[in-house]
């Protein structure tokens, strides 16, 4: 593919991690950083289990080593976690990077990669990075999955890699794993990559797929409940022969020792992690009931901490500069392909002094003067 076949493709490609950079915005609505609160990006609030900090911390004595290439311990540690064979794992520096090596090993330029929108961007964009035809479906509510279009794509085209969010990015709807596995029995030559970054680790989620299916993966990662976004650990599980190929092209050492130590120490604290699940699930309800009376803004997808939010008769772009005006950042959830012709926002909740705020500030937004009260 040429260089301006790349640039077309690729030119009108909006990554919200970029638009709502804390410096970016801060510059332009003279703020402090430090004054500012950041729900755009889903991390955990609440930080990481204090395990996971002991253990980086002593991993530093050791820096100067490069990290065990077959990253044995987190495998046998997640083998015992997911009760699958340890060569069923595949690691990158965060799902990002877990995509873009699946992408390469799986997929050849030419290509149909299927994707249902609105999902994470990441997909796509990094579909046609690798030269593939990106074949997209949207159901008649943008919010949902549609299984039947989804479906008839799969029979229409020759489908090499299908996508599906669950729970998903951003509308965080949950795909029922019969349906999923409906599509991998019926499509034997589609690889259906299922990735459940926002899964609460605790739960299965379509793990067991990967035991009656050679076309199914799973993708996890350390970002979210776990609270390691910093350290940049995902992993696939799939077939050992889809993972064979895929390790061909993973570099050497693409997982550091800090983070390796990180995620082995998080595994083991069941704690915070059943914490915080509880912290979520008290301030997503408390979110929620807050704003139920709200004449422009309702919530209309949520999971774990993270919120999809419609505005009844304001522009999304216009709220999200009110509020980042106020030192609150939000995402503009129109970024996300499938929702540019809505009026969405995409907030990932924190501790309730910061959630308060961001709920005072929304209901002092004044859609007919397109001011904050």
């Amino acid at each position: 593919m040429s260089i301006n076949k790349y640039s077309q493709s690729l030119a009108s490609t909006r990554l919200y991690e970029q638009e709502t950079s804390l410096e970016f915005l801060a510059e332009r609505h003279g703020l402090e950083q430090s004054n500012m609160i950041d729900f755009s990006l889903n991390v955990n609030p609440f930080g990481c289990s204090a395990g996971a900090i002991d253990a980086i911390s002593l991993s530093l004595g050791q820096v100067q080593l490069y990290p065990d290439v077959n990253l044995s311990e987190l495998r046998l540690a997640l083998s015992s976690k997911h009760c699958q064979s340890p060569d069923r794992f595949f690691f990158g520096g965060g799902l990002d990077d877990v995509i873009k090596l699946l992408l390469q090993a799986w997929a050849s330029e030419g290509d149909k990669v299927l994707i249902h929108l609105p999902t994470f961007p990441r997909y796509a964009l990094e579909a046609r990075l690798r030269g593939c035809q990106v074949v997209s479906v949207q159901g008649e509510v943008a919010t949902q999955f549609d299984a039947e279009r989804y479906e008839r794509a799969l029979q229409k085209d020759d489908i090499s890699v299908a996508f599906i969010c669950t729970p998903n990015n951003p509308t965080g709807e949950i795909i029922p794993v019969e349906v999923i596995e409906h599509l991998a029995g019926a499509y034997p030559d589609t690889i259906f990559v299922v990735d459940e970054a926002l899964i609460n680790p605790i739960k299965e989620g379509a793990v067991g797929l990967v035991d009656r299916f050679d076309n199914v993966a799973i993708l996890r990662t350390f970002s979210k409940f776990f609270g390691l976004a910093g350290m940049r650990v995902g992993y696939a599980i799939a077939n050992q022969k889809l993972i064979d190929i895929a390790n061909i092209g993973r570099p050497p050492f693409n997982v550091s020792l800090p983070a390796a130590v990180a995620a082995i120490a998080a595994l083991h604290d069941e704690n915070f992690l059943r914490q915080c699940s509880e912290k979520f699930l008290e301030e997503s309800t408390y979110f929620r009931a807050q704003l139920s009376s709200h004449p422009s803004v309702r919530v209309v997808g949520c999971h774990g901490n993270m919120m999809l939010l419609e505005l009844a008769s304001c522009s999304s772009a216009e709220v999200a500069s009110m509020l980042a005006s106020q030192g609150i950042v939000v995402a503009d959830a129109t970024s996300f392909d499938g929702l540019q012709n809505t009026a969405t926002l995409r907030v990932s909740l924190k501790g309730r002094e910061q959630n308060e705020r961001l709920i005072a500030s929304l209901r002092n937004i004044d859609c007919e003067t397109a001011t904050v009260r």
